[in-house]
């Protein structure tokens, strides 16, 4: 007795032949094996798909470093105007202290 499946398997020719997969496939293609040397023209096949990308990375790349530079500049600027404040405000608050002890010692 045979089975609903063989008998559909067998009967195939009913039926069109389709692929399951979206890519078509490759038939004897070499791959290549670790001690073998890869051919010039694969490696500018690959070169090329990493320069497509090599622009782009640069530009996030040195975005990031100069908005970073801006930013610890600005920070830096404010920490000094905020330690020159600090210091100004020391003076003044000594200036007056010993203007005090020299109008208390007339």
């Amino acid at each position: 007795m045979m089975s609903p499946l063989r008998s559909l398997l067998r009967s195939s020719s009913k039926f069109p032949s389709r692929s399951l997969s979206t890519c078509p496939v490759r038939l004897n293609q070499s791959h290549p094996t670790p001690d073998s040397n890869p051919n010039p023209s694969s490696f500018k096949q690959t070169a090329s798909r990493y320069r497509l990308f090599a622009s782009p990375f640069a530009k996030v790349f040195l975005g990031g470093i100069f908005t970073y530079q801006v930013i610890y500049w600005t920070w830096l600027k404010l920490e000094m105007d905020e330690s020159k404040w600090e210091k100004r405000q020391e003076a003044t608050a000594l200036e007056k202290e010993a203007r005090e002890l020299t109008a208390s010692q007339k």
